[in-house]
């Protein structure tokens, strides 16, 4: 027997039978389909479609997915909490602040204490001024505290440039305390100033040390090799020279198992000996972090047990590698004279290439027996405190780590501390005077027959592309903290994008049953990423560039017509999976593909499977195959898949398995 319901519906359907048409039939179904209510699944399919009606062949982009306004259900359920949202909209103000310029402020000459005012100014075309420049004045030979230039007045765009209202009239000894004007705003406002130097300057000025017995140590980024291994290095050291490779900026690197760091110093070790160095000539490999301190105190005793005496160090590398970093904690460490610290300045340092343009030194101290003893007995206290803190961050790791804890990093310290002549300060006594300007005496006979450590300019790389960006664009690329790494899914004729520096096309792979790749992205988050379809990819980035969804670069026309664009590689690129270790069958990432600067891809193909690619780079170069991969455990460090996207969820960049 029919109920009452099913009874009316019955004749409902009925007389649209008989009086309408079926088309009416389907628009009364879709009006009661439109009533009723819809699913969490379809809201969020309708959503994704509703934030790419507007960009076509678009299928994904991390700006429109973590942008506030098109976030999607999922995402916005699982960022409940105000403070993260809050913070959110504080992190995307800040990118849109970045874009505008930086300013000189007007006022900078008097941060310098001899600057007694200006009879006229100097204005550029943004109107800032910078000083006047007098080419009757001599230069002097006094090299600048921050990068080693001589100090002159001559061009604004050479090194070692003072403004003329600070430099006329100055001594020698005065002049010793005074940085250049381009260190100046490096340290005080975060400015970098163009400067006419060139490749040839560099290699110039550091080929010194083929007639010398010395020792090189050889500074890698971590983040960029082997794009940081300078290729022509082993022709300028000769064939016997010996060698410490130290890779830098180990701090950044993700941990995705307890032994990452002997794997990461096998494949610098592995890059280091396909870029020509001769395995006998290395004496040691260390990982450090400048930043953080940690491998520092394991350098020095390598350098006072294998090197001890026998002659110079100098710090050598690419552009950006961290040898300014890396001086300025010798400078402050056992490796040192205990006075060095207060009579040398520290280098300059900063995120932009070429900040040392001239040889900076400090001489070493000497590791006489009785120096080590007391050195190896502060490290063996220090050894006690650290196994502490070691054990409480394994017991806190049952619980709840941070990423601050789990960051390598290690503490510096000084045995030999040097004792001035103490002297009692009165706070109202007037005969104490004025602070004498201290400076390093070489002719003194207590640095004679001494040894000396050089930090030396930094070689541009040719496939380095800072010589590129811009300031602020290199501060876009630059992490800040432990990378966390971005893993999204692509199939044959899908395109990556990694901001406006790079792109890798997925051409094909050997297999029939096999569709999707899982890859990851190692890269500063500012660097979004958009995936879109390889025939569309060209129209794509024309469309796109200068805008939030790409980022880098930014600026104006002028700006714009001065990047060169992508060029694709000379060669297609192929890598194949295959199992790291066999003994516990796990896939892992078999290779990196590297883009020049801007980061590298981690591809997670299966064992005996061949994928082809096509990278893309502004010049074309810097693009290479890595294996193994320097990261192979990253699915560990991702969430799940996201519902109706082509991207993972973020997780936390470390982990504690083995």
């Amino acid at each position: 027997m029919l109920t009452l319901k099913k009874l009316i519906n019955f004749k409902i359907i009925k007389i649209l039978n008989e009086k309408h048409s079926k088309q009416s039939l389907r628009l009364l179904c879709a009006r009661l389909e439109e009533d009723r209510p819809l699913s969490f699944r379809t809201k969020d399919w309708l959503q994704g479609q509703e934030r790419y009606k507007n960009h076509e062949h678009i299928l994904y982009s991390s700006y429109l997915e973590q942008h506030p306004d098109n976030m999607s259900y999922a995402l916005k359920r699982s960022l409940i909490n105000k403070r993260k949202l809050k913070q959110h909209h504080h992190q995307m103000e800040e990118i849109m602040q970045s874009l505008q310029p930086s300013v000189i402020p007007k006022g900078w000459m008097e941060d310098y204490e001899y600057y007694q005012g200006s009879q006229a100014d100097s204005v550029d075309v943004e109107g800032n001024n910078m000083g006047l420049a007098d080419m009757t004045i001599a230069s002097s030979n006094v090299p600048c505290n921050g990068c080693g230039a001589i100090l002159h007045c001559h061009q604004h765009t050479k090194p070692g440039f003072l403004a003329s209202e600070i430099f006329k009239g100055r001594s020698e000894t005065e002049l010793k305390s005074i940085i250049c004007q381009r260190c100046h705003f490096l340290k005080n406002y975060n400015i970098a100033l163009d400067i006419e130097v060139t490749p040839e300057f560099y290699v110039n000025t550091i080929s010194r040390i083929q007639n010398e017995f010395a020792l090189a140590v050889i500074i890698v980024d971590l983040l960029d090799f082997p794009c940081s291994i300078w290729p022509g290095m082993q022709q300028l050291l000769g064939p016997k020279r010996p060698v410490f490779i130290v890779g830098n900026k180990v701090d950044l690197l993700p941990r995705d198992c307890n032994g990452y760091l002997d794997h990461i110093k096998e494949c610098l070790k592995r890059e280091v000996l396909n870029a020509g160095f001769d395995c006998l000539n290395i004496k040691h490999i260390s990982l450090i972090s400048a930043k953080t301190g940690y491998g520092i105190e394991e350098l020095i005793t390598k350098l006072q047990n294998i090197w001890s005496y026998d002659g110079d160090v100098y710090l050598m590398g690419c552009t950006n590698v961290g040898k300014s970093s890396l001086f300025n904690i010798l400078l402050n460490s056992d490796y040192s004279r205990p006075e060095n610290a207060e009579i040398i300045p520290k280098a300059t340092t900063c995120p932009w290439p070429g900040t040392t343009l001239q040889m900076l030194k400090f001489p070493i101290y000497r590791p006489s027996d009785i120096r080590i003893y007391e050195r190896l007995k502060r490290l063996l206290a220090d050894r006690v405190i650290n196994a502490e803190k070691t054990k409480l961050l394994k017991e806190k790791s049952k619980k709840t780590v941070t990423l601050t804890d789990i960051t390598p990093k290690g503490q510096v310290g000084c045995t030999f501390v040097h004792k001035a002549h103490e002297e009692t300060n009165d706070a109202f006594s007037m005969n104490l005077g004025s602070k004498p300007i201290a400076a390093l005496n070489e002719s003194s006979k207590i640095y004679q027959g001494s040894r000396w450590v050089y930090d030396t300019p930094g070689v541009m790389h040719p496939d380095q592309i800072t010589n590129l960006l811009t300031s602020k664009e290199l501060e876009q690329i630059q992490p800040h903290q432990m990378i966390t790494p971005r893993a999204v899914r692509l199939k044959p004729g899908l395109t990556l994008f990694l901001g406006g520096l790079a792109r890798l096309d997925y051409l094909e792979n050997d297999s029939k049953d096999f569709e999707w790749l899982q890859v990851f992205v190692f890269a500063s988050f500012k660097l979004p990423i958009l995936i879109g379809e390889t025939q569309h990819s060209e129209a794509l980035y024309k469309k796109y560039l200068n805008t939030p969804l790409l980022q880098l670069p930014f600026g104006d026309e002028s700006r714009l017509n001065k990047w060169p664009g992508l060029r694709p590689s000379k060669q297609y690129l192929k890598a194949k999976g295959y199992i790291l270790k066999p003994k516990y069958k796990e896939l892992t990432c078999s290779s990196d593909v590297t883009l020049s600067t801007a980061g590298w891809v981690g591809l997670r193909i299966p064992v005996d499977v061949e994928c082809k690619f096509q990278a893309w780079t502004p010049q074309g170069n810097g693009v290479y195959v890595r294996t193994p991969s320097l990261i192979p455990h990253a699915y560990r460090l991702i969430g799940k898949k996201i519902r109706n996207s082509l991207a993972y969820n973020t997780a936390k960049p470390f982990v504690f398995r083995k």
